[in-house]
């Protein structure tokens, strides 16, 4: 962006007054006159507040930190930290990247006629300035991600979702320009562009989403003109708000809803992530000149819970009623945990695709529909199961979608021709059940080659990586979403055929503790990576 000065030609005719004493005060003026024609340059300092990815958080919860647990986060704790930044910043604004609900009870229950909008209640009484959609926000279906929308009383925005048939926004706000001080902010957001298959199909019946650079490449310009500041709200990867800073000229900020806690400078545009789940807010405090950042600040302010908390009592009474309307019902105690379950993103450090928690829940997906086999994405696993008592509550967090449970056939050769793509994928692995597999890593073997043994049910399908059983037919369960996106995302090929049981996975898994009790599972070898080729 840029700001064009006026320069000084106006100058010469100001020496004609000088042979007059009494004209000198007249000169003085002038001269201040042009001199501000000529620099019409002002300096502003401006604080960004970002979140995103708050998936029904508003109570505090612990996390570990250098080996010792600490509350963190909840809507009070949100309230008290941008209560402190506003009594010492002048200029604030405030954003959410999307992504509030799916996560907790507190998403489940209604408010004002929309399924979760208690959230959005949150943000109206913290006082946020601006958001936008986030994929999960449409997990209730697009009715309700529009009445999410119109429950803020604040600006939504979103370039790039469309409808297929008629190519309108779903939104009908791409972007906004806010006057902050003296600074007009242009914000715009884009969804990542695997949206469709990052949803249950229903859900997204009907939409599109545009390219981003694109998208982005066709607004940028018109917002350029009449803007001091560009903000770009990307609801994707950290890559991918590093990729949008290095394609489009004239953004000045991009905050991306990553939960990575990142920064990086990109040829002079500023590209923040926060850590999710109000664990942080993100921070940026730039101070904006002749149309640009000339300079800043950055940092993540961590929402610590157990300080002593000086919340606005409309926030706390929100709190209060939220968690008087989940009732009684979900602290139940239905049984105990002997160890800890859990669950890592892969690929991470330390991180393997099989978990303790993935196993269980597939052997619950066995035992309630008789299949041979259960695949389940490690993407809906949504919280660990910490050794101890173990209530209903818990199991919504663990698998908060309320996926259907759907029966299929695959023959020998589909469940290869499956893990291989699991493999191929590398994130967002198959848990599984009725069967164990050990495989080449990616960078071992080509495509199609990485499978070495699979066996099923304690009947071998694949040895020495030759498959034994192609057109052996084997009884299979999965959720309704992989299914649904099984030929884009999880098998490479689609799934026909399939019977929807109609019943829950939380449901299942919170009737199967109520049936045994105890929880005590382990790493089993399930899945197996091969270290050293042959």
């Amino acid at each position: 962006m840029s700001i064009h000065r006026k320069h000084g030609r106006e100058f010469h005719f100001i020496s004609s007054f000088y042979s007059s004493k009494e004209n000198l005060a007249l000169v003085i003026l002038v001269f201040i006159f042009v001199l501000g024609l000529a620099c019409p340059v002002f300096s502003e300092e401006i604080v960004l507040i970002h979140s995103n990815d708050t998936h029904g958080v508003f109570k505090p919860y612990k996390i570990n930190i250098n080996g010792k647990e600490r509350p963190v986060g909840g809507m009070e704790a949100a309230s008290h930290y941008l209560n402190e930044i506003r009594a010492r910043e002048k200029n604030v604004l405030v954003i959410e990247k999307g992504d509030l609900l799916t996560g907790t009870l507190a998403t489940e229950i209604e408010y004002k006629g929309v399924v979760g909008g208690a959230m959005m209640e949150f943000l109206n009484r913290l006082g946020y300035d601006i958001w936008c959609l986030g994929n999960h926000d449409f997990d209730k279906g697009q009715p309700n991600a529009l009445a999410l929308a119109k429950l803020a009383r604040f600006p939504t925005v979103m370039a790039n979702i469309v409808y297929k048939k008629s190519g309108k926004l779903f939104w009908k706000k791409p972007y906004r320009i806010l006057k902050i001080g003296r600074l007009k902010v242009g914000i715009i957001a884009v969804m990542e562009e695997n949206f469709l298959i990052e949803v249950q199909k229903e859900n997204v019946e009907g939409l599109d989403v545009l390219p981003i650079i694109p998208t982005l490449e066709s607004y940028i310009p018109r917002l350029d003109k009449k803007t001091d500041l560009i903000v770009v709200l990307s609801h994707g990867w950290f890559e991918q708000g590093v990729h949008i800073a290095e394609s489009v000229p004239g953004i000045d900020i991009v905050l991306v809803a990553a939960e990575d806690g990142q920064f990086k400078e990109v040829n002079g545009v500023l590209v923040q992530s926060m850590k999710g789940h109000l664990r942080t807010f993100g921070y940026l405090k730039l101070e904006v000149e002749d149309d640009r950042v000339v300079n800043y600040e950055k940092d993540l302010v961590w929402l610590w819970a157990d300080v002593p908390l000086k919340p606005s009592p409309q926030v706390s009474a929100l709190v209060k009623e939220v968690s008087e309307s989940i009732g009684l019902e979900y602290t139940k105690v239905i049984g105990k945990a002997e160890v800890d379950l859990t669950i890592k993103s892969y690929p991470r450090e330390n991180s393997q695709p099989e978990s303790s928690l993935g196993n269980w829940i597939t052997d619950v997906m066995r035992w309630k529909t008789g299949a041979q086999v259960a695949f389940h994405n490690s993407g809906a696993i949504r919280a660990n199961i910490m050794a101890g008592p173990v209530t209903k509550g818990q199991i919504f967090k663990v698998a908060p979608f309320h996926n259907i449970l759907v029966v299929f056939k695959l023959t020998g050769q589909q469940i290869k021709d499956a893990l291989e793509y699991d493999v191929e994928r590398g994130w967002d692995r198959l848990q599984v059940s009725g069967l164990r597999y050990k495989h080449y890593p990616k960078e071992g073997k080509p495509y199609g080659k990485r499978i070495f043994y699979i066996e099923v049910d304690g009947e071998v399908l694949l040895q020495d990586g030759k498959l034994l059983l192609p057109d052996k037919i084997f009884t299979v369960v999965s959720n309704d979403y992989l299914v649904g996106q099984a030929k884009d995302k999880y098998f490479g090929f689609p799934v026909k055929h399939a019977h929807d049981t109609g019943l829950p996975l939380d449901k299942a898994m919170v009737e199967w503790l109520e049936k045994h009790k105890v929880l005590d599972y382990k790493i089993e070898k399930r899945i197996e990576l091969i270290k050293s080729s042959r």
